[in-house]
């Protein structure tokens, strides 16, 4: 579908009722805004400890870790590749001061040696011997360096190495810094002792448990007061963010009916011009949203395409459509039908080039050089056929064929890439061929073909159905109109009430983020929301990345610390509820317990009945009714026979009376002690480095890039 932007290139100007109400909003939005977020140097992007990050070095690194490491990035977004390269060039800035303050470094010798003791590389450049070859090592990275300005491939290759380097770089600085670290962290065995005796010793209990809420609503009146001193006292359960809120109304963009029913009409003129058409891959090509496939299908692989039902047992010439796909329509047609085997036995010789998919490192020829060499044995094999397999053992780099002079065995559809596979299934046995794959080139002699499948060439016309520019300016006039009437009211709620339009809220919003709960991917709004000149109750109108309009409304702008009340106040009138009803509960307990000593009597007081467990502080988990570390804490500490006050806990309170503990059971302290360190050293060294980011000066202004 092409973009709203591009679409309305095409459709002239508005309704002038648009324009000037748009006009208006923009102007509006304008004279608030005030400022520039222009000021300063826009080409920096962050800093870390005065070191500035620059737009260019952000954005090459992220290309070189992208291009580095294809397979595992290659659908990561801008965002993300941002977050992992800006953290590792945090983390090195940081090390690097703390590694110069300590008199640490990290040689290039150092580097070096990770290097070449890298499991890959070792594996990657082993010789006859199957041992690790330096000087093929050496070599090959020589080669990469001289030739890095040869063609794009080269550069690629280039790129890719210096990734490499620097990640051994930064790995190597960081084993340095908290290898120091967790050597200075020591657990003896008798610490360990006398943790696990007093952690895992039985302390038997009977204990009365009095939920919360068994206290009824009706017996508590809770003021805006009671929820507003419970935030006071409880603001550090309520940490801040630096986010943003928002609420907007989403003017999604889909085709019109009329937009469906225009595709549709379009296609069943093409579809009876279709008949009297001899080049059909020509016409498909020349209308339709996807290129003619020149290949046969059986009946079975077109299962989930919607084709199979279509084609069993029609003749050549065959149409059917217009054919509704949902988000398009399609008239097809079959082009040609033929037998092909179920499976054929092959032998080929396999030339690949650098950068071909599984070719070695070893392998240096560019694909120009690749194709002369496959072009020159093609050649020779077509007048000395018998050769195949010398030649295979001699050039081909399949390690497994060529010991079978080439040798494939048989295969059936879908094993081998379709070039190859084409080749093999259309061709006729006794064939040879030369087959350019991803892997390189192939030398290709059809040995035999088994069995017999029906298969089918079809032509497709597919349209997609696109909003029209009457859709676009029609969606375009709705939005725009409301954010203009929206920025000049006192009541934007009211307003989107009236005219029947869904405001809905997104909170928290942080500055890299992606996706808007209840819009999607929209990086855009997050921008708006986060815009250095936004204020509170700024209204926006926005293209959505191709899928129709918003109107965001910018409701708060929260900074780093505590929640305003306003937002939490639902949370803290739960909160002042819940200690209106454990004060009642503790009165009561404490008022059964006047003149009782057992705890059966203050069980049949309270109208309740004694329950027994084992407790240890270990285990903060009272079956049945939760985590309970304070009860649980509070039970241990008791001497035997003594009958506890009221214990508070999170979800009631608690009366208990404990019988003589019973002591832990014997365990290898020793082995428990370097477990425990070894968890020690891994928590010492995270701790120590987040302490030291905390203590940085970093800015970060990546937000405004994406």
């Amino acid at each position: 579908m092409a973009t709203i932007q591009n679409i309305r290139k095409r459709s002239g100007l508005l309704v002038v009722v648009v324009f000037v109400a748009l006009m208006a909003f923009l102007l509006g939005d304008l004279f608030k805004s005030g400022g520039s977020k222009f000021f300063g140097d826009p080409n920096v992007v962050g800093s870390v400890n005065g070191r500035d990050i620059s737009r260019l070095e952000l954005s090459q690194a992220m290309e070189e870790l992208k291009t580095g490491n294809p397979d595992q990035y290659a659908t990561a977004t801008s965002i993300q590749l941002s977050d992992l390269v800006w953290n590792s060039m945090m983390s090195d800035e940081i090390l690097a001061e703390e590694l110069d303050a300590s008199g640490m470094n990290v040689s290039q010798e150092e580097i070096y040696l990770d290097i070449i003791n890298n499991p890959n590389i070792r594996q990657s450049f082993a010789g006859a011997n199957g041992q690790f070859d330096e000087n093929m090592f050496r070599s090959y990275v020589a080669q990469v360096r001289d030739n890095r300005d040869v063609n794009e491939q080269s550069t690629e290759m280039w790129t890719q190495w210096l990734a490499f380097e620097r990640a051994v770089s930064s790995q190597a600085k960081n084993f340095k810094f908290t290898n120091a670290l967790e050597k200075g962290v020591f657990m003896p065995a008798s610490l360990i002792e006398v943790d696990l005796a007093r952690g895992d010793a039985q302390h038997p209990a009977q204990y009365v448990y009095v939920p919360y809420i068994e206290v009824n609503e009706d017996e508590i009146d809770i003021a805006e007061s009671d929820a507003k001193s419970y935030y006071a006292k409880n603001k550090a359960d309520f940490p801040q963010k630096a986010a943003r809120n928002i609420e907007f109304i989403n003017f999604p963009l889909a085709p019109s009916q009329a937009d469906r029913d225009a595709v549709r009409s379009e296609l069943a003129l093409l579809a009876i011009e279709w008949f009297s058409i001899e080049d059909d891959s020509v016409f498909v090509n020349l209308h339709s949203d996807v290129r003619f496939i020149s290949e046969y299908f059986t009946a079975t692989e077109l299962v989930g395409t919607g084709l199979d039902t279509l084609v069993a047992g029609q003749d050549i010439g065959y149409q059917k459509g217009p054919i509704d796909l949902g988000t398009a329509f399609s008239v097809m047609k079959i082009v040609d039908r033929k037998m092909l085997a179920d499976s054929v036995k092959a032998r080929h010789i396999l030339i690949p080039f650098a950068g071909a998919t599984r070719a070695e490192p070893s392998i240096t020829a560019s694909p120009m050089e690749a194709k002369a060499t496959a072009d020159s044995l093609f050649a020779y094999l077509k007048m000395n056929p018998s050769a195949f397999e010398s030649i295979s053992e001699q050039f081909s780099s399949d390690v497994v064929a060529k010991t079978k002079g080439g040798d494939l065995g048989y295969f059936s559809r879908g094993a081998m890439a379709r070039p190859f596979e084409n080749f093999c299934y259309l061709g006729k046995e006794g064939d040879l061929g030369l087959v350019p794959t991803q892997f390189g080139f192939h030398i290709i002699e059809i040995v035999d073909q088994k069995g017999a499948n029906e298969a089918f060439k079809v032509g497709q016309i597919i349209r997609q159905i696109s909003p029209s520019d009457e859709t676009i300016q029609v969606l375009y006039g709705q939005a725009s109109t409301y954010a203009a009437a929206a920025q000049s009211s006192d009541d934007y709620r009211t307003l989107a009430a009236e005219q029947g339009l869904a405001l809905r809220p997104a909170r928290n919003l942080v500055r890299f983020d992606e996706v808007v709960p209840g819009l999607g991917t929209s990086r855009r709004v997050v921008r708006w929301a986060w815009d250095d000149d936004r204020e509170e109750g700024n209204i926006g109108l926005l293209e959505n990345d191709g899928k129709g309009y918003v109107v965001v409304v910018l409701t708060d702008k929260l900074e780093e610390g505590t929640t305003p009340f306003a937002l939490v106040s639902d949370q803290c009138e739960e909160g002042a509820k819940k200690n209106a009803k454990r004060d009642i509960v503790v009165k009561r307990m404490e008022s059964a317990m006047s003149g009782v000593t057992t705890m059966d009597a203050f069980a049949a007081a309270i109208g309740s009945e004694p329950r027994s467990m084992s407790f240890r502080i270990s285990n903060v988990n009272i079956a049945g009714i939760g985590n309970e570390p304070q009860v649980v804490g509070a039970i241990c500490g008791l001497e035997p026979g003594e009958m506890s006050g009221v214990i508070t806990g999170e979800s009631g309170a608690f009366v208990a009376i404990t019988q003589p503990a019973q002591a832990a059971p014997a365990v290898d302290y020793l082995n428990q002690a370097r477990s425990t360190q070894r968890s020690l050293r891994n928590l010492v060294s995270v701790q120590a480095y987040k302490a030291l980011e905390d203590k940085a000066s970093v800015k970060d202004n990546r937000y405004m890039m994406f």
